[in-house]
């Protein structure tokens, strides 16, 4: 069933607040079978709306027009509120009985005021914020405070805070007809304010280069609106700064006005525009300079804000990230007084202050030595092209909205950031199934990089130990072998490779059975994602043929069917079955399978753990293929007496249990 979510911010202003809307908004519209889409527009300050009319903008309008008929008929219904705006605002847009999501990009301060606090506790369920700098700057904030009683307490962030960064966006070059006289340009965008230190950069420039006719500086710049009254002020402010250094020879070139997303980019990308500066004291995430990292220019700043989430990238094979853009040193003091404002940013607040020298070097470096600077450019805007590539973006925002919605698609997880995934199996008499079993195992998109295999010979009658030998050999640092002197059963075998296993995560390996090769990537991605749930399994497809493979079978897409998890659904079977993943953990203070039973002992474990609190969850399609062995120990005829008595046994166990737990409830 389709989400209802309402979205509320500015999403047509011209603003940073009004592109994180924006951004939702697409996230959101993204996929159409999981939302239906309300929107509610807001101001952001004396921010310019949009005018231009885009087919995005024809679309905002329909979910506006749709939303307000909708309240004017009383038939809004909401299941997810997303407001998207700074944290002491939130109460204003909240709306009871839903989920409520903030979405804010925090503050330019090493920490966020007691007001945000006190609104992201009270009104949210969640925040989400752009940048790593932000969420620290929310979870670390804590302050002094007494409640209703008097009594001293810590205000701190008691919401979960997680981070969904931007995407790159697709732009087409445009001509901006720019009149440059120089051929050698910075170009600073932001707004001028006391935040941002339009002034220092400026002066920082003029100092450096007062002496040189061939460069430039360009100011993407204005107050308050892109109005002309606005560029007067500018224009006004400049020239001020400007005065102070009557025989500089350098440019400076005012940029006022609205740019529409391709001619942003375009500035980024034009032929005399050599690098980005920004002397600012701290950003919530840099738009201005991630975008211009995607397009391949030169970034010369500080890491104080959220630029230092796509400013540093892996280098070499080694996952360490070094920096790739002209880094500027800084110290943390105070904030500048004419910058305090309630709600916002308080005076005990500290945020950077760039060594003014420093930012002239750095510029003069960039100037002096540009192919160095345009190579480490060059080498950023391949990973961040990669790394923080759009769709992955909107997968991994909506994953953070959808609290218990099953959403598969986890292409943001990066393989590196799995942990290591145990399979355990037993062999015994197992040489039919061998060589397909080891290819089957071995092809999983990620065993080289995060399987082992933990294989246990129970004292097996054929030749298994001299076939294993070349799959050792080939890979050493995957397969553990054990051989056993007898055969202890398959429970115990189990045990003993879960001991001898290394693996954050395990999941049994049936020698008879044939795996999807994405199994292991995305079972172990659902649960790195999904840090409350301690197993996932999945349905499998089923096969009466032996060694088939996933992709080519007789199944007919035939599966073996498996519940939905909860306690009478366990109850009634074994919906786990043959292709689980669960948390190693699990088996924390000596919890393992009993090895008592022969064939039933995993539907006991998954009901101990299922009585003791444990979560599960069924992925929505089938990763493996289950082969009806006529002669397995759960599906040989002859073993039905046995495997009957086995399955009353611990059915009667824990039906008393369930029956006990709803009397007592």
């Amino acid at each position: 069933m389709k989400k209802r979510v309402l979205l509320t911010g500015p999403i047509l202003t011209h603003s940073g607040y009004g592109e994180h809307a924006r951004f939702v908004w697409r996230a959101l519209k993204a996929r159409p079978d999981l939302f239906d889409v309300y929107v509610k527009p807001v101001n952001w300050g004396q921010s310019a709306w949009m005018w231009d009319s885009t087919p995005e903008r024809q679309a905002i309008d329909e979910d506006i027009a749709r939303t307000a008929a909708s309240v004017q008929q009383g038939k809004l219904m909401i299941d997810l509120n997303i407001m998207v705006t700074i944290a002491p605002e939130f109460k204003a847009y909240h709306v009871p009985n839903c989920t409520n999501i903030g979405v804010t990009a925090g503050i330019e301060t090493d920490k966020v005021a007691p007001e945000w606090l006190a609104q992201i506790n009270e009104i949210c369920d969640k925040v989400i914020v752009p940048s790593e700098f932000a969420k620290e700057s929310i979870i670390n904030a804590v302050y002094e405070a007494k409640d209703q009683f008097g009594n001293e307490l810590a205000l701190k962030c008691e919401k979960p805070v997680e981070v969904a960064h931007y995407p790159v966006k697709e732009y087409k070059n445009v001509d901006l007809s720019l009149d440059l006289t120089t051929d050698f340009n910075f170009l600073c965008v932001a707004q001028w304010s006391p935040r941002k230190n339009i002034r220092e950069t400026l002066r920082a420039f003029l100092e450096q280069f007062k002496n040189d006719s061939g460069v430039g500086l360009i100011l993407k710049t204005q107050k308050l609106r892109n109005s002309t009254l606005d560029r007067y002020h500018v224009s006004k402010d400049i020239k001020e700064v400007k005065d102070e250094y009557p025989d500089a020879k350098c440019k400076v070139y005012l940029l006022h006005g609205y740019l529409t997303n391709d001619e942003m980019h375009s500035l980024y990308m034009n032929d005399k525009v050599k690098a980005i500066v920004n002397f600012g004291h701290g950003e919530g995430y840099g738009l201005p300079l991630f975008e211009a990292a995607y397009c391949g220019l030169p970034v010369i700043t500080h890491d104080f804000g959220g630029q230092k989430d796509f400013l540093y990238a892996p280098k070499g094979k080694d996952a360490k990230k070094r920096s790739f853009f002209t880094k500027v040193p800084y110290k943390l003091d105070k904030v500048d007084q004419a910058a305090v404002s309630q709600n916002l940013i308080h005076p005990d607040m500290s945020w950077a202050y760039p060594n003014f020298f420093a930012c002239k070097k750095a510029m003069e470096d960039v100037h002096k030595n540009y192919g160095l600077a345009k190579s480490k450019a060059d080498k950023l805007k391949e990973w961040v092209c990669e790394e923080f590539e759009e769709a992955r973006k909107y997968n991994k925002f909506l994953r953070l909205i959808l609290k218990d919605q099953d959403f598969f698609d986890y292409s943001d997880i990066e393989v590196k950031d799995l942990p290591k995934i145990s399979f355990i199996t037993s062999m015994f008499n197992s040489e039919e199934f061998f060589e397909g079993f080891m290819q089957d195992i071995t092809r999983q998109t990620i065993f080289k990089d995060k399987c082992e295999l933990v294989l246990v010979n129970c004292a097996s009658e054929q030749n298994e130990d001299e076939l294993v030998k070349p799959w050792l050999d080939k890979y050493p640092n995957n397969i553990k072998y054990i051989k056993l002197d007898k055969d202890p059963g398959i429970y115990a075998a189990w045990n003993l490779a879960i001991k001898e296993s290394s693996g954050e995560f395990v999941s049994n390996a049936n020698m008879d059975d044939r795996k999807s090769p994405e199994f292991a990537e995305k079972l172990a991605k659902y649960l790195y994602a999904h840090k409350d749930v301690d197993c996932v399994y999945t349905e499998n497809l089923l096969t009466k043929k032996p060694n088939e493979t996933f992709e080519e079978n007789s199944s007919n897409g035939q599966v073996y069917p498996a519940e939905e998890f909860s306690k009478d659904a366990m109850l009634r079977g074994n919906p786990p079955h043959c292709m689980p993943m669960w948390r190693k953990s699990l088996h924390n203070d000596d919890n393992y399978f009993c090895e008592e039973y022969r064939s039933a002992s995993d539907w006991d474990f998954w009901l101990k753990c299922t009585f003791s609190g444990s979560r599960f969850k069924k992925v929505g399609e089938p990763l493996g293929l289950y082969y009806f062995n006529p002669k397995g120990m759960s599906t040989d005829k002859e073993n039905s007496k046995w495997k009957r008595e086995e399955e009353r046994k611990i059915f009667k166990e824990y039906l008393r249990k369930f029956r006990e737990g709803v009397q007592g409830a």
